[in-house]
């Protein structure tokens, strides 16, 4: 239990501001970035990402401040975002048992909906990062723990694990609704003429049927794929900001857990 008059020290930047200077210092950071949304992508393979992203804001508190590492597709990286994976299952899971009962009374349901986003967002965050502190899966479910640690600054913790994402999530918002308004004139320029055929006759053909769903299908296939990476390539940068940020809130706010009993130095991982 923290102590009542426990008084958070104060400090010149935000994560986030320390987060972003850490990520400028590579001078090839933005391909680094292009590169880990591109790996995004992928199903299954994208756990690299996380654990990658986890391992370098794991750093932090042990006093790193490397750059972006080169080394990405590493089996640990794969180990320990499927981890992150397991953490996320089971904090949605929880969510939607929450969601599930309270979320279909009128207004208190809307407010429901709300705070179980943000609860998800920083439970996830915090269940994560002790996670990799450890290098045990196990140390990611000690809600009391991170209970105590996340009253130390909630406010810092709200940022840095709902801002990054939420704006990534904006501007993915605004691409989509351009790349869908394209999409659906092109669907309706490629369908015209199969339509135009069609309304001139009583019983279409087979293949007039057929030709109407491929113009209409294809283009909504293409918009598909378009939005599903830009959407990894936006998302990305915006966790790297948000792991490293996490990484430097540990290291003020809950510096105990470099001695986790399976806490290591980062150059010392197995």
């Amino acid at each position: 239990m923290e102590p009542v008059n426990y008084q958070a020290p104060v400090y010149a930047q935000s994560c986030l501001s320390a987060a972003w200077a850490d990520i400028k210092m590579a001078p090839n950071y933005v391909s680094r970035m292009l590169v880990l949304g591109l790996i995004m992508c992928v199903p299954i393979l994208n756990f690299v990402v996380t654990g990658y992203l986890l391992f370098w804001a794991r750093e932090v508190p042990f006093g790193g401040r490397t750059p972006l590492p080169a080394n990405m597709v590493t089996g640990k990286n794969f180990e320990f975002g499927f981890y992150g994976f397991v953490l996320s299952l089971v904090v949605g899971i929880a969510s939607a048992v929450v969601s599930g009962v309270l979320g279909w009374m009128p207004l208190i349901g809307v407010l429901v909906e709300i705070a179980v986003m943000l609860a998800v967002a920083v439970a996830l965050m915090l269940m994560q990062m002790r996670m990799i502190m450890g290098l045990n899966l196990g140390d990611g479910f000690n809600l009391k723990d991170m209970w105590d640690k996340a009253r130390r600054n909630w406010g810092q913790l709200l940022v840095v694990s709902i801002v990054p994402e939420l704006v990534a999530a904006v501007i993915l918002m605004a691409v989509g609704t351009v790349v869908a308004l394209f999409t659906t004139l092109v669907m309706f320029g490629t369908a015209a003429p199969t339509i135009g055929a069609m309304s001139s006759v009583a019983d279409p053909s087979f293949a007039q049927v057929m030709s109407l769903m491929g113009a209409i299908a294809g283009p909504m296939i293409v918009c598909t794929l378009i939005v599903y990476v830009v959407g990894c390539l936006i998302v990305t940068p915006a966790q790297v900001l948000s792991y490293r940020a996490m990484g430097h809130w540990v290291a003020r706010y809950a510096p105990e857990w470099t001695t986790l009993p399976d806490a290591r130095l980062p150059y010392q991982q197995p």
